[in-house]
């Protein structure tokens, strides 16, 4: 497949972008209070990079701050916004190349319309300061007792809905980071993802989170995807798919998240989002939605109000075939990426293959086309928790999911495969688990202790 082998050469500079960064990361390692002339080095080269920009000026600054062993949490924050910068850059550049093979338009983001929230600076300063911590003590030295001050203000995060999302990211990354401390080998450690959850959180705690305006719309929802993420504290799933606004077809996302605890797991997820029941129901049957003034982001993201009504039946593959296989000719409009997304790892672009076939390569489950061209499947992103599996990859005949960048090459998130002619997809089994919940479900019991508690309260 010709677009395959447009994917398996990286465009010019982007590799040289990626080991720029890495170099920063290894900073974070030692920690910024212990740098040597070759992280300073680095750093000197960080500044060069930015000649002729708006952060020119900051970031000469800051390295010579930090030169001096001058630490501020502006210093800090100027770091978190050249590197969160150089990632905007490469997403730009690997979103053009993934579009343009396919066939796509590829278009500004545009303005996402966003109102800055005020009144949470107390919170974020001491987000920052948190974050400032980290990244003078390194990685390699953290212990416990530089986390643990910061649960309070976490606690207090939670229970703020604007902070909702700033809450989820520190949660995981707190939890994450108290589970590896002390660490005994600095080899293991996940240098890059550890920064890239520095970054955004020091990023998003620099000023009060904005909030997108929303256009109230009415249309049909034809769900074609959904992807489920979690770890021991949180769940969440992004459902993809079009919506038809009058004669507009629009792709879109609906983002549902939950906290749990360690004992909820297997299907018993399912019962953290009674909400989405209509949803998930239409989702399993492959039926639209018919949605009424629900509130829509400019940067595509429906905010499930937890109605609808539902619709006909489509064929899902049919639909994915219509409008994401290469060089499909339908109209669609692709939404606005928000600043705070625009980073390769929130690539994920909608794909519809088939023709291949299915191979080995160094432990790699690949698709293969007679032209030679090759595509990795993205297992790591495949949840344990989805109906879909590799075994069911290996004898698929078309799939339909997100075309991702990690680790430096492409390769596709499965959310729908045919298998012997039927269509297995991740949430498959969802509605079925709300429809008839488990007697005496983890779920149920901790709901139960949790009202016995409060009316002891009350």
């Amino acid at each position: 497949m010709a677009f395959s082998n447009v994917l398996n050469q990286l465009p010019k500079g982007t590799q040289e972008t990626f080991e720029l960064i890495a170099d920063f990361d290894r900073c974070f390692l030692v920690g910024f209070a212990n740098l040597d002339t070759q992280h300073l080095d680095t750093l000197n080269s960080l500044q060069q990079i930015f000649t002729g920009t708006p952060l020119q000026q900051p970031i000469s600054k800051t390295y010579t701050a930090l030169q001096s062993h001058e630490f501020l949490d502006r210093h800090f924050m100027i770091l978190a916004t050249a590197r969160a910068s150089l990632q905007g850059a490469l997403f730009d550049t690997l979103q053009q190349q993934a579009r343009s093979g396919l066939g796509r338009m590829v278009e500004d983001t545009g303005d996402t319309g966003d109102k800055e929230d005020d009144g949470l600076r107390v919170w974020l300063e001491s987000i920052r300061h948190w974050l400032m911590e980290i990244a003078l003590t390194g990685y390699a030295r953290l212990e416990a007792p530089t986390l643990i001050p910061f649960m309070a203000t976490l606690e207090q995060i939670q229970s703020e809905p604007r902070l909702v999302r700033q809450a989820a990211l520190l949660t995981g990354f707190f939890n994450e980071l108290m589970s590896w401390v002390p660490v005994a080998d600095t080899s293991t450690i996940p240098i890059y993802r550890w920064v890239d959850l520095w970054t955004q959180a020091m990023v998003g705690a620099i000023r009060p989170p904005v909030t997108p305006q929303p256009e109230i719309v009415s249309g049909t929802l034809e769900l074609l995807g959904l992807d489920l993420r979690h770890h021991s504290n949180v769940v969440s799933f992004t459902a993809y798919g079009l919506l038809k606004v009058d004669a507009l077809v629009q792709w879109v996302r609906l983002t549902l998240s939950a906290y749990k605890v360690d004992a909820i797991s297997g299907d018993q997820i399912w019962l953290l989002f009674p909400n989405a029941a209509v949803l998930l129901h239409a989702f399993a049957e492959n039926r639209a939605l018919h949605l009424k003034d629900i509130p829509l982001l400019p940067t595509g993201d429906l905010l499930w109000q937890g109605e609808a009504q539902l619709g006909k039946n489509y064929n899902l593959m049919h639909k994915a075939s219509e409008f994401f296989a290469i060089d499909a000719t339908n109209n669609l409009n692709f939404p606005a990426i928000p600043p705070v997304d625009r980073h390769p790892v929130q690539l994920a672009e909608p794909i519809f293959l088939k023709d291949y076939a299915i191979a080995r390569q160094d432990n790699t489950l690949m698709l293969k086309w007679k032209d030679g061209g090759v595509l990795p499947i993205a297992t790591e992103r495949m949840s344990s928790l989805s109906e879909i599996n590799t075994e069911d990859i290996s004898k698929s005949t078309e799939l339909f999911g997100l075309l991702r960048f990690n680790a430096g090459c492409w390769a596709v998130q499965p959310l729908v495969a045919t298998v012997q002619g039927k269509t297995i997809f991740s949430g498959q089994g969802a509605a079925k688990v709300l429809n008839a919940p488990p007697k005496n479900s983890v779920v149920t019991i901790l709901q139960e202790r949790a009202s016995r508690l409060l009316r002891k309260k009350s």
